[in-house]
């Protein structure tokens, strides 16, 4: 593929590269994106005339020809020529990671291998020369402020080394949220498995003579890069008196050496787990554009997360799958009494945890790894605020995020957005109950369950059907139809979606009241929401077109006319709410028939370049990330084709080529949701196709089914069902013939499909 800006990153560690061919380097750190430095990488192979060849990664040397980018979920092989001699030179880099494997993926440390072989011809230039049949490969970097030493040991059999020493600053780009926070100190090493490197003379790089071998030789250049920073990295807690936070590999590997002589012992093993989970993921048939799309934005993801930890109580909060978002087994196998935090930055804002990147990214957590969502539902829990407009009954809403920068010190986010906030945190917590079976967080948060509806409830003030007071929502680039006027109909639907989860999950506490009282709600609120917004072939941006007392949520500002432009447009909101409820096979509550004519009509009308805008009134105003989660719903509606994949990653190439490099570009122009962690909703993909449907919590026992289409051959692997320890995962599977049959079944999984019951969800 074209050479463009990419990723690469561990869970929770923070350590990454982000390649900028275009720009000629690499930016680098201990600590991540936005904390990071350019670095020059001068990686490449000394021709036998003397001439360096290298990658796009430094100014220096001269670049290999026709070079290229190759990336798998896990890993990126850039390739590049030698034409005067017909070499291929190759260098790949692994960030290894295997779901629910905790130390695989802290591991702050990456899987580097090099290698050259020779072709037949490269394209038709004359060779100044015969392939020899070996060359010199080099590693040489160079990083500001950054002490670099390399070294051999004096033993041609010994390990070559190169050493890094720096300062990180822990003030990450244009977040005010950090404007104090102190530098702390790293360490980094990169390590060659292979014996008879030589340092370079100024110290900063390693020479090998490497053999020209056939690709598939297994002959290569192997190293490893791993990195260590012990100091604390986030502030946790109100200031002036926050508790310091350092990285959660600190309790697992309490310096450089252990984790180089970790990543080193277990390097074959952890690399053939990445490469397993790889190859699972690769037999999904997805089109290469959705493929692309999954693996940048999981890297990009991972970018952003920090897996911290803190003192405090070892027993708290058990999570559902055996392990405590409070506790965990130290390097020793004893317990230890930290606190775990596990948060994700919202890209180039910097903001923590925000519930709605935590309700996209959902489907990534119960696909993969439930636990950290268990960590994100208690945190969100710790910073509920109460209601202060009434005391009885009890009633609450929840911050937006949790900070921003280098602090967890609450909602950081200019003005609240109670009605979403306290839906998302409802849709979560019952898709996690029923896709787990898991009733511990619930059991946690039934209070602040009981809260957060009351505050639903009341939002209706003018038992209309929809809320109107407290409205605004995320959707921060909208026009006002969509963000902040009263009746819109994506709060309309997912307040109700989240008034029935309230309900489900209070009966389960044992609370019959207050369900009764959301049953009630929903009750009423479903035909006046039919009745005012159904436009004959959609539903409406907002159902009360008058601008009359509406503010602009930013400025304060009253509107400046007499109806909401856009009020009656087409939406690609209507059925938000409805995703989560889907996948668990609860009530959609609104018409299906209705809810599907306005998806697709929706579809046609909003379809812009680069996918569909919020609006048809808002053409530029995409969210990639949103049309990949309505992409899933209209799965679960019943859409058969969902054709849009190569508009969106239009958008990223042209995000991340020439002078641009934006990482996951979830916006166009008119916002800046750069490196952004929500496209990981990609991951949605493998439960929209083959209509994966869990209900652990269902009648009579777990009900799980799935309702592929049968018209072309297909293998979906069921990752939410696998298990992960055995290295075992059931692969929905249908045939030439539209037969559908389940391998490695574990769960009894019900198969559904035929005209019978095409496009009925649950």
């Amino acid at each position: 593929m074209q050479l463009m800006t990419w990723t690469l990153a561990r869970l929770g560690s923070r350590l990454s590269l982000l390649f900028e061919p275009h720009q000629r380097r690499v930016r680098h750190s201990a600590l991540g994106r936005f904390l990071d430095q350019p670095m020059d990488l001068m990686v490449g192979l000394v021709e036998p005339d003397g001439t360096e060849r290298v990658l796009p990664l430094t100014t220096r040397g001269k670049a290999l020809y026709n070079t290229e980018q190759f990336e798998r979920l896990n890993s990126i092989t850039f390739r590049g020529h030698s034409e005067q001699y017909r070499l291929r030179f190759e260098f790949n880099i692994h960030s290894v990671f295997y779901p629910q494997d905790e130390p695989l993926c802290l591991m702050p440390a990456f899987y580097l291998e090099m290698r050259v072989s020779p072709v037949q011809r490269v394209r038709w230039i004359k060779p100044a020369g015969p392939t020899p049949d070996s060359v010199k490969l080099f590693i040489r970097l160079a990083r500001p402020d950054t002490q670099i030493s390399a070294s051999t040991g004096g033993d041609p059999d010994s390990a070559g080394r190169i050493d890094l020493a720096y300062r990180n600053a822990l003030t990450p780009t244009d977040s005010p949220g950090s404007a104090d926070a102190p530098a702390v100190a790293v360490t980094e090493r990169i390590l060659s498995l292979n014996p008879g490197c030589v340092a370079d003379d100024d110290g900063r790089g390693l020479t090998l003579d490497l053999p020209v071998t056939k690709a598939g030789s297994g002959v290569k250049w192997r190293l490893v890069w791993g990195a260590h920073c012990g100091d604390p990295i986030l502030a946790v807690g109100q200031h002036p008196a926050p508790a310091n936070a350092p990285l959660r590999y600190n309790a697992l590997w309490p310096d450089l050496d252990a984790v180089m002589e970790e990543a080193v012992r277990l390097r074959d093993d952890r690399l053939a787990h990445s490469r397993r989970f790889e190859k699972l993921v690769d037999q999904a048939p997805l089109s290469m554009a959705q493929r692309h799309l999954l693996h940048q934005s999981f890297q990009n993801f991972l970018a952003n997360t920090f897996w911290c930890h803190q003192p405090g109580d070892a027993g708290d909060g058990e999570s559902g799958d055996g392990e405590s978002s409070g506790q965990a087994d130290a390097a020793d196998g004893g317990p230890d009494t930290f606190r775990q935090w596990f948060t994700v930055w919202n890209g180039d804002r910097h903001y923590h945890s925000t519930l709605g990147v935590g309700y996209s990214a959902s489907l990534f957590y119960l696909t993969l790894w439930p636990r950290l969502l268990v960590m994100q539902l208690d945190q969100w829990a710790e910073h509920a605020k109460p209601d202060q407009d009434q005391s009885e009954p009890p009633a609450a809403y929840l911050g937006r995020d949790l900070g921003q920068g280098t602090r967890i010190s609450g909602q950081a986010y200019p003005h609240d957005l109670p009605v979403e906030t306290n839906s998302d945190f409802l849709l979560i917590l019952q898709a996690y109950s029923h896709w787990t079976g898991d009733l511990a967080p619930l059991g946690r948060h039934a209070e602040l369950v009981h809260r957060l509806a009351e505050h639903l409830i009341a939002a209706d003030e003018q038992d209309c059907g929809f809320p109107t007071r407290g409205s605004a929502n995320a959707i921060d680039d909208a026009g006002p139809a969509l963000q902040y006027a009263r009746k819109q109909m994506y709060l309309a639907t997912k307040r109700i979606a989240a008034l029935q989860a309230a309900a489900d999950l209070l009966r389960r506490v044992e609370r019959e009241e207050p369900a009764e009282r959301c049953d009630a709600t929903i009750a009423r609120a479903v035909p006046l929401i039919e009745q005012q917004a159904w436009l004959g072939d959609h539903y409406a941006v907002c159902a009360d077109p008058d601008a009359t007392g509406i503010q602009d949520v930013w400025t304060g500002d009253a509107l400046p006319f007499e109806k909401v432009p856009g009020w009656d447009a087409y939406s690609i909101y209507t059925a938000n709410g409805l995703l989560l409820p889907a996948i668990t096979a609860q009530p959609l509550l609104l018409d299906p028939e209705r809810l599907a004519t306005d998806l697709r009509n929706a579809c046609r009308e909003t379809l812009g370049q680069y996918g569909g805008a919020h609006t048809s009134a808002e053409p530029e105003n995409v969210w990639v990330s949103q049309n990949l989660w309505r992409d899933c719903v209209g799965r679960y509606l019943g859409l058969t084709e969902l054709p849009w994949a190569q508009r969106y990653w239009d958008l990223q190439v042209m995000g991340n080529t020439h002078d641009r490099s934006l990482g996951f570009i979830d916006s166009y122009l008119g916002n800046d949701l750069s490196f952004h962690p929500r496209g990981v909703v990609t991951f949605g993909y493998l439960l929209a196709y083959p209509r994966l449907v869990i209900d652990r919590l269902a009648e009579g026992g777990a009900a799980i089914s799935v309702t592929p289409d049968r018209h072309y051959p297909q293998r979906w692997p069921l990752l939410a069902l696998a298990d992960w320890r055995a290295c075992r995962a059931p692969v929905c599977v249908v045939d030439a013939q539209g037969q559908v049959t389940i391998e490695c079944e574990s769960d009894p999984i019900t198969i559904r499909g035929g005209e019978e019951t095409a496009g009925v969800v649950g």
